[in-house]
């Protein structure tokens, strides 16, 4: 649980923009190396919809980066692995281990619904977001692999009753995939997402403390791909003091 656990941090500090050291780097990647399963059962078949490297502990509660909590082993299996394999490709990515893991489960998906079937059932919808976000890492040059997930997200969005986890988390994937699938559908949430940008966030609950900074930075990076947000890069998160909300620095700085 301790590797899931610094995943999230790692994704945490990344999406936010901090810096990461080199040392610190390879203390993390010793640790998330070090919480692979040291005799994987490798797959075989067809439909290997669970994890092979990282399984999640019985019994353990998890949260997703959104604090969603998975009601089934499918999204939560997907979702411990996936989220650690992922900052390992980022940080480690020439490893041997980490591509070996990589590759293995890149196949071990695409034999899945999650590779080229239709998922909106379910906590499959939500698994085939986290899918997407770790191809986005993982395998970028596969262009119509993503593509297939994103329009997978939109012929279901609609459907869901409560659909502020995966907008929330497919928003997250359209700031890290390549810029050329992102600008489609930045366009299309463009007015959602310029509202949300500009609106301040409630920082009552611990909840509220960890998650809304988030947000708020994730917004902060997908807008700024766009020309005319560029100035937004780097900014940071400020708090009102009088209602103790927080909110992203808009002011724009004026040149001469």
């Amino acid at each position: 649980m301790s590797a899931y656990r610094t995943a999230i941090e790692t994704n945490y500090r990344m999406i936010k923009g901090e810096n990461i050291a080199e040392n610190e780097r390879e203390a993390i990647v010793g640790e998330l190396l070090g919480a692979a399963e040291t005799d994987p059962a490798m797959p075989t078949g067809s439909r290997a919809m669970y994890p092979v490297f990282y399984i999640p502990p019985q019994g353990v509660k998890l949260q997703s980066l959104m604090a969603q909590i998975p009601k089934t082993k499918i999204l939560a299996g997907n979702m411990y692995e996936l989220e650690i394999l992922r900052v390992l490709c980022l940080l480690a990515p020439e490893d041997p281990r980490v591509v070996f893991m990589r590759d293995a489960t890149l196949e071990r998906l695409r034999s899945t619904c999650f590779g080229w079937e239709d998922d909106g059932v379910g906590e499959c919808f939500d698994a085939s977001l986290i899918v997407l976000r770790f191809l986005c890492a993982a395998a970028p040059e596969d262009r119509e692999w993503i593509k297939g997930r994103i329009e997978n997200y939109n012929r279901h969005a609609d459907d869901k009753k409560r659909p502020w986890f995966p907008l929330w988390y497919f928003w997250l994937c359209l700031s890290e995939m390549p810029l050329e699938l992102a600008l489609p559908e930045m366009e299309r949430h463009r007015e959602e997402l310029e509202k949300k940008l500009r609106r301040s966030y409630v920082m009552n609950s611990p909840q509220d403390r960890a998650l809304h900074p988030l947000l708020i930075c994730m917004l902060r990076n997908l807008m700024s791909r766009l020309p005319e947000y560029a100035w937004l890069s780097g900014r940071l998160v400020l708090l009102n003091p009088k209602d103790g909300r927080a909110r992203l620095d808009m002011e724009e700085v004026k040149t001469a």
